[in-house]
């Protein structure tokens, strides 16, 4: 497998990592992944992803030649080099998670042929003696599947690690409408169980609320949260200058059926909520005209229902505002991903987005 090769199949898995992530410990991984000692983190991905792309590779080996008894060992290969190619920029583009060294194997435990016994006279040599004993495993594993394997736990162990740092949004200066429009686009467009769409509506409802001075507050529960529980008659609760609700919001990742349209009316004349607003790509095709009708019919009993995409109320609105709203709305959201403790997946899809 070719270096080019290697990052797609490594950013293609991290994305997997990151949507697949459920925060369960994998101690005998998590050990490296957050070892104290910044070298070992970046070996411990460094040298497992360097065997996966060529399996010929020595997993212990750290220098391509020099002099010595061990100058004819089979599998030479150059780790530093490679990390500097492969791996260090592969963690400047995901939040330096693994430190922000620009040549980690520079410092002296990495400077030796390969990862050995001799390890043992270094300081942290626990650390560095787990390192050799895992890959040193590996290594002599006749199943070759099983450095893949141990990438796979490496790339998971990597995203809990990234859950509790801080990510840094880069968040532009100003920004044109069609680009942030663009940005809504790209991030909506997988809903990742909900939690994107509740967290944009929120941010969004927010902002125009000072924008316009239409809301003194906006209330939002969690995405699996029911409504019923929690007493709201809406994810989304916007109050009025004098207090007073003023709109529920019902956040969808996917086109409004009737069905959640009813559920939505039963809540809000139990809360006595007369405007309504479904924050949703659509309405779906076979119910389009039912729902149509009931609305027409809730509006003749009192009931405002509105249906609208975050897409198409952010652009409309955001059209009448300063630019400087804009910027404010992509704060307000980076806010609320770091406010909900949002999955990893979610904050650095949005980060990376924001540079994009």
């Amino acid at each position: 497998m070719t270096e080019e090769e290697l990052v797609g199949w490594l950013d293609s898995r991290w994305e997997e990592a990151l949507a697949d992530y459920t925060g369960e410990p994998d101690p005998e991984i998590d050990r490296f992944v957050d070892s104290p000692i910044v070298s070992i983190r970046y070996a411990f991905l460094t040298q497992l992803l360097g065997k996966y792309a060529d399996t010929g590779r020595d997993l212990l080996c750290l220098q391509s030649g020099g002099r010595g008894p061990r100058v004819e060992m089979s599998g030479r290969w150059d780790p530093r080099g490679f990390c500097g190619r492969v791996v260090v920029p592969w963690v400047q583009r995901n939040q330096s998670v693994l430190g922000a060294s620009a040549d980690p194997y520079v410092n002296k435990p990495l400077r030796r042929p390969r990862l050995d016994r001799r390890m043992e006279a270094l300081r942290s040599r626990s650390e560095w003696q787990a390192l050799v004993d895992f890959l040193s495993a590996l290594q002599d594993a006749s199943d070759p599947t099983m450095v893949e394997d141990a990438v796979l736990r490496c790339l998971r162990g990597i995203a809990r690690r990234l859950r509790d740092q801080r990510v840094d949004y880069p968040v532009p200066m100003r920004i044109g409408l069609d680009r942030l429009c663009s940005i809504l686009d790209s991030y909506l467009a997988v809903s990742n169980g909900g939690m994107r769409p509740l967290i944009v509506t929120t941010a969004l409802l927010r902002i125009l609320g000072r924008a316009f001075s239409i809301f003194s507050a906006v209330e939002s529960q969690g995405v699996n949260e029911p409504d019923s529980a929690s007493g709201m008659p809406g994810d989304i609760m916007c109050y009025g200058q004098d207090g007073a609700l003023a709109l529920a919001v019902e956040v969808k990742g996917n086109e409004l059926t009737l069905v959640e349209l009813e559920s939505t009316m039963a809540k809000a004349r139990k809360g006595r909520v007369a405007n309504i607003l479904f924050a949703a790509p659509g309405l779906a095709d076979t119910d389009r005209d039912a729902i149509e009708a009931r609305i027409a019919e809730e509006f003749a009993q009192g009931s405002n229902l509105y249906q609208t995409s975050i897409q198409s109320l952010a652009r409309s609105s955001f059209m009448l505002l300063d630019e400087s709203w804009r910027v404010r709305f992509l704060q307000s959201v980076c806010e609320e991903l770091d406010a909900r403790s949002a999955q990893p997946a979610d904050r650095v899809v949005f980060a990376r987005l924001l540079t994009s």
